[in-house]
């Protein structure tokens, strides 16, 4: 074996030694997380919490104080070893949400889902191919991203990269 083909190989056997993200651990995190931030000081104030679970993947949280509780904005699930950079879609519309948010609207928030979107299965398939999906339900939109660390087609094996979502804008009339 090439030195290069070797370095991949033990890359991508890194990026599979990740366990996939435990969704019911992440929302305890969650609340615990939010809870040790304590009262906000103020209705729209912002907080950004960083965590690592014992599994290496992390979580960046970031909520708002609407008076009583913290809001979830927008949420970064990932592993390190599998991507680090955030999405410029999720960026983008976290910028769009920060832009036109109101201390009004913190209270209509409801609250988001964490849970496994299945990765898209349909043929054909590559070896290292990434693939995505993204959609809304209820007052969030959400983006899932994978990879394919296994081969051809039905030999394709997805392992998650990452988990995102953003709070979505509220319609003015």
């Amino acid at each position: 074996m090439r030195p290069a083909c070797a370095l991949v190989g033990i890359v991508l056997s890194c990026s599979l030694a990740a366990a996939e993200p435990d969704f019911a651990d992440f929302v305890a995190l969650i609340d615990a997380s939010l809870a040790e931030s304590g009262a906000g000081g103020y209705p729209g104030e912002r907080i950004d919490v960083y965590r690592r679970a014992e599994s290496g993947w992390e979580i960046q949280i970031i909520a708002a104080w609407d008076g009583a509780g913290w809001r979830l904005l927008a949420l970064r699930l990932h592993h390190p070893d599998r991507i680090e950079a955030a999405d410029e879609r999720w960026l983008e519309r976290y910028e769009l949400l920060l832009a036109s948010l109101e201390v009004e609207d913190l209270e209509a928030l409801e609250e988001p889902e964490l849970f496994e979107v299945p990765a898209p299965a349909f043929l054909p398939a590559w070896p290292e191919e990434l693939r995505a999906r993204q959609f809304n339900i209820g007052s969030f939109w959400y983006q899932a991203r994978w990879f394919n660390a296994g081969g051809l087609d039905e030999e394709a094996r997805w392992a998650l990269r990452s988990f995102e979502l953003v709070a979505r804008p509220r319609v003015r009339q």
